[in-house]
């Protein structure tokens, strides 16, 4: 998880919580438990919007937690955000070369 999270952090990419668990063998609900709400960690993001999310957003941070450059990309509606696991390995995977 965290190697997965700096790297998302390196190349200021967001994905999804379904995206990470999926690689990491979690459940997207429960995959943020127990982790503090940094900007580090603000690069995986809601998928979908819905009571208590926001596509892009990460789930339940202020603005204060959210990475400056997550932020701004959220400010000006970048909806590049990787949305499966296959994408994230693959993203992964052309970072290592």
């Amino acid at each position: 998880m965290d190697g997965i999270v700096h790297q998302l952090d390196a190349y200021k990419q967001r994905a999804t919580y379904g995206a990470v668990a999926e690689l990491v063998g979690a459940l997207p609900r429960g995959l943020m438990t127990g982790l503090a709400k940094t900007p580090t960690y603000s690069w995986v993001v809601a998928a979908t919007s819905g009571t208590e999310s926001r596509r892009g957003f990460p789930t339940g941070y202020s603005v204060t937690q959210i990475h400056h450059d997550c932020c701004r990309q959220i400010c000006e509606a970048d909806d590049n955000i990787i949305d499966s696991a296959e994408v994230l390995r693959e993203w992964l995977l052309r970072r290592r070369k």
